[in-house]
């Protein structure tokens, strides 16, 4: 297995796939400045969301439900009682992993992703220092940026 395969810059820009072992499956590895893109930054991203921690994915998994709840409960569906964490997994899928701009020598986890509960926004994960910095709709945050967990949008945890 791979971890970056496919790679392709004939279509006038850059496009690859991602190895994401959690999914069992490649997603699309997207690059947010081509100008500034480093393999090796893209490499450091892939390998560290090829390695993500069981305290990472648990935590990834409750801030998903609880995306999932709250948008179900404001739009007066009913809840989903999930027996494990884990199997929010289920209704999900992940797109693509966004590379941004290297600004700190530390690899970033930006992922949009589809989910049966919001068809329309989808989800959006960033992970960084080993820290759920965001989870919610998906909305192109910056994954160098400051995330309160205080905000209400923010479902990390």
């Amino acid at each position: 297995m791979e971890l970056i395969k496919d790679i392709d810059r004939q279509k006038g820009y850059l496009t690859a796939q991602v190895w994401f072992g959690l999914f069992d499956r490649y997603i699309d590895l997207l690059v947010d400045d081509e100008a500034n893109f480093s393999w090796d930054y893209a490499h450091k991203c892939a390998v560290y969301l090829h390695a993500l921690t069981d305290g990472l994915i648990d935590r990834l998994c409750i801030a998903s439900i609880n995306y999932c709840n709250t948008f179900l409960e404001d739009t007066g569906q009913e809840l989903i009682r999930f027996s494990d964490r884990h199997d929010v997994l289920k209704l999900i899928t992940p797109l693509s992993l966004t590379i941004p701009e290297m600004q700190r020598d530390e690899p970033v986890i930006h992922l949009e992703l589809d989910c049966e509960w919001e068809p329309e926004h989808g989800m959006e994960w960033i992970v960084r220092a080993d820290r759920v910095l965001f989870v919610s709709a998906f909305e192109g945050e910056d994954p160098w940026g400051d995330f309160l967990e205080s905000d209400e949008y923010n479902f990390a945890c």
